[in-house]
């Protein structure tokens, strides 16, 4: 693996490495340029495509896979035929996320030079990203079950709504409520309450593709946005969470079972529309039985 970790210790003197045979690089007025454009923002998402668009205008990069801690945003087209060259960000002796830069062709020297220098130059914007975006993350979970809140939710249907009215790629919406979860609670405790709660997120989760997300809104009400869905894998799924449930031990030793009222978006739609058919289904549910799935 190439690295440039030096450049990146924030333990290492500025003298560390001299800049000066970075001449033959970029201009001081293409610096400027960089370094106004990727200063505009401190969202992760993006900066890193700023940065991608920078690259493809001045070295036709193809591909570009940031990874740090489990996470990875990855832009471009990605194929075996991809050369590769990767460099790492280290802040305090730590790796704090390593790029894969791939290109259709192999680089000259001057630009692996341009493309180090880029790199240089992104690491500290990169850094203060990195760290709003953890703690962006920190704020837009739910303490108890991890999953996102309602904040979460409304940032990734607000993203998938847009999606929609681009590329007419429908997703589905599960609102979720635990029946006679209230009882739990009442005779047995909160510590009780929440074990519940624990157990019906893992089964939750479990039942869900890889691509779908879930959420805690609070109390014992929850919701899953299914990306790229159709209305049978939307019922699919959702009878394969009502049957997990009705199967967990611990949920069916408190007699807790799942309604769920269920929805797919239109093109016209807001998030107050689709959340809104989602949950009279859920009312419907609720109404006409319990453990059961409406869909509106």
């Amino acid at each position: 693996m190439e690295q440039l970790n030096p450049f990146y210790d924030e333990g290492i003197s500025d003298n560390f490495y001299n800049l000066e045979q970075f001449n033959q690089g970029m201009s001081h007025t293409e610096i400027n340029q960089l370094m106004h454009k990727l200063l505009s923002t401190i969202d992760l998402p993006r900066i890193t495509e700023v940065f991608y668009q920078q690259l493809i205008s001045r070295l036709q990069l193809k591909t570009l896979n940031l990874q740090f801690d489990d996470q990875a945003i990855v832009l471009g087209d990605w194929h075996e035929q991809i050369k590769l060259k990767t460099l790492s960000c280290v802040r305090n002796g730590q790796l704090a996320a390593t790029l894969h830069y791939g290109f259709s062709r192999t680089l000259s020297a001057k630009d692996w030079l341009v493309l180090q220098q880029m790199h240089l130059y992104f690491s500290s914007p990169l850094k203060n990203a990195l760290e709003h975006h953890k703690i962006k993350q920190f704020a837009m979970r739910d303490y108890l079950t991890s999953l996102g809140n309602r904040a979460s939710y409304t940032e990734s249907v607000g993203r998938l709504l847009s999606h929609v009215q681009r590329h007419d790629t429908p997703f589905g919406l599960l609102v979720l409520d635990l029946d006679n979860f209230k009882q739990v609670n009442d005779k047995l405790g909160h510590h009780e309450g929440d074990k519940v709660l624990v157990a019906f997120t893992q089964t939750l989760i479990h039942c869900m593709r890889e691509s779908d997300f879930a959420f805690r809104f609070g109390g014992d009400e929850f919701c899953c946005l299914l990306p790229e869905t159709s209305i049978e894998t939307i019922q699919h799924i959702a009878q394969r969470i009502s049957a997990a449930v009705t199967a967990d031990d611990l949920l069916s030793k408190h007699q807790v079972t799942c309604s769920i009222g269920t929805t797919i978006s239109q093109t016209q739609d807001s998030p107050n529309t689709l959340f809104s058919r989602a949950d009279t289904a859920l009312y419907k549910a609720k109404h006409n039985g319990r453990n059961c799935i409406y869909a509106g």
